[in-house]
């Protein structure tokens, strides 16, 4: 019964949750296919993946890895927490703003919160590298593979 507290059976209940719902939400049009449905047949592949090792450390007589919860990680815990609530922002968000200015926000949000030395070359720092991943990506996602994006709604001129 312990060993469905391991923390790779846990990790991948949730994968094939997280695929099972992506993959349902799928269309049946061939963009589908490009990206969204390979990525969640890889997510779920990690998670067939995680249950093959435990079935395998099971076998080997291995003690399992359970999910303790003590009272010095309950920083860690905040901070999953506190990411969680910002991606979950930048999803609701992402179709407001534009996917750009969205994915800028989250990750210098993000860069922010996570870093330990909140200096002014850090925090300078952390705004820098995430204007400069969404360009690098705009440029490849837009004139190379051609990818669209999502528009802006609440202001239609920002994309």
């Amino acid at each position: 019964m312990l060993r469905l507290l391991d923390k790779d059976i846990i990790t991948a209940l949730v994968l094939f949750g997280i695929g099972g719902f992506f993959l349902n939400a799928a269309g049946d049009d061939v963009k589908n296919w490009i990206f969204p449905v390979l990525a969640i047949y890889l997510l779920m592949g990690i998670a067939a993946a995680l249950v093959l090792r435990v079935a395998f450390q099971a076998f080997m007589k291995r003690a399992p890895d359970i999910v303790r919860l003590a009272r010095e990680d309950r920083v860690i815990h905040i901070d999953v927490l506190v990411f969680f609530l910002i991606v979950l922002a930048f999803m609701f968000v992402m179709s407001g703003i534009g996917f750009w200015l969205a994915s800028f926000l989250m990750l210098t949000l993000t860069s922010n919160y996570l870093t330990l030395d909140k200096s002014r070359q850090n925090i300078r720092l952390a705004i820098v590298v995430p204007l400069g991943v969404c360009i690098l990506f705009y440029v490849v996602f837009l004139h190379v593979f051609y990818v669209p994006f999502p528009k802006a709604t609440w202001w239609p001129g920002l994309t």
